[in-house]
């Protein structure tokens, strides 16, 4: 995958993440396209790809994550072809970001569970860490 494609892509994890934070929501009229392009140029995935987003599925219709953030994770999944797809990160990143996100809850004085806060940064992560591998193996 080329170096232009990457970035575009976390620049629209930015801007999805930016909007997710004013708004609290993420609209289809982004992941859903995106969901559909992934699918028509990067499939077939290998079965590990749809054991995860049968995964993600299913934390969204339990409650334990937003059905836009489920979308967001699922539309990138598919996007990236599956050279990219490193599944052991996917769970280190929703770990480390949890962990992130509990520890500013805890400074703060917040309590620690019951909140709905906005999800969709954690894809900057998760974005970040495929850039990495990329310039890695670019260089």
């Amino acid at each position: 995958m080329n170096l232009v494609f990457l970035p575009g892509l976390l620049g629209l994890t930015i801007f999805i993440s930016l909007y997710d934070f004013r708004h609290a929501r993420i609209p289809n009229w982004v992941t859903i396209p995106l969901f559909i392009i992934g699918l028509i140029f990067n499939s077939p995935h290998p079965i590990g790809i749809y054991v995860l987003l049968g995964s993600l599925w299913i934390a969204w219709k339990l409650g334990w994550m937003g059905g836009g953030d489920a979308k967001l994770w699922m539309a990138l999944i598919v996007t990236l072809p599956s050279g990219y797809q490193m599944l052991w990160t996917i769970p280190l990143v929703f770990f480390a970001t949890g962990a992130l996100q509990l520890l500013w809850r805890k400074i703060r004085g917040m309590p620690l569970t019951g909140i709905r806060s906005p999800g969709a940064w954690r894809t900057i992560a998760y974005m970040l860490v495929i850039l990495v591998q990329e310039f890695h193996y670019a260089y």
